[in-house]
């Protein structure tokens, strides 16, 4: 349902979107510059773009082929994409000093999330940053929408999966995983989007 769904969204793009306010907040704060940086569901590249733009070495991944396809004349230019699904990834030759993960964790189910985790820290540098940006529990539209059976705080609103994390037991995940938390908070200001500012999660955790 929901690759139909983001194939949909694609399909309308036709001009290249700009970084979000969490992309610039890493490259400003963390510097990307001589890195090596993966986005886990690039969607329209605009942050993969703006990385690779400052200097980064981007692998952009999406499981959506138009996506990809609306990328594609920037192949050469510090990006190199692949159509996959970013959830059952193999370990990669050489780690990567960021991973990238905006909006993406809360599109897969709880047990997809621990397993991007796991591949998260083993595919990251000594000191390299795992990035995040998702829905949690107090975003204004959790519990909107169809609840997904066997799958708590998962729900299908407008056609769409969305699966809400619980911002302190993701904290512990991470730790959990041999994770460092440098930064965590809950709150808006993060994604004001179309005159709404809901509420996200974002963390930044070292390895």
């Amino acid at each position: 349902m929901d690759k139909e769904y983001w194939k949909k969204i694609y399909m309308q793009q036709s001009e290249e979107h700009q970084p979000s306010l969490f992309a610039r907040h890493i490259a400003e704060t963390f510097g990307v510059e001589g890195h090596k940086l993966i986005e886990l569901g690039c969607g329209n590249g605009r942050d993969s773009i703006y990385f690779s733009r400052l200097g980064a070495e981007v692998t952009a991944i999406d499981q959506c082929e138009n996506a990809i396809d609306f990328m594609r004349p920037l192949i050469g230019k510090g990006i190199r994409f692949e159509c996959c699904d970013f959830t059952r990834m193999n370990d990669c030759p050489a780690p990567f000093d960021i991973v990238y993960s905006r909006f993406t964790l809360h599109s897969i189910s709880a047990i997809e999330e621990r397993r991007v985790v796991g591949w998260a820290h083993r595919n990251l540098a000594g000191n390299g940053l795992f990035c995040i940006e998702v829905r949690g529990q107090k975003n204004e539209i959790y519990r909107f929408g169809e609840p997904v059976e066997g799958e708590p705080d998962a729900f299908v609103y407008n056609s769409h999966y969305r699966r809400f994390l619980n911002f302190d037991s993701f904290c512990e995940e991470l730790r959990n995983q041999g994770f460092e938390i440098i930064y965590a908070a809950e709150q808006k200001g993060f994604a004001p989007y179309d005159g709404n500012d809901e509420t996200y999660i974002r963390v930044i955790a070292r390895k």
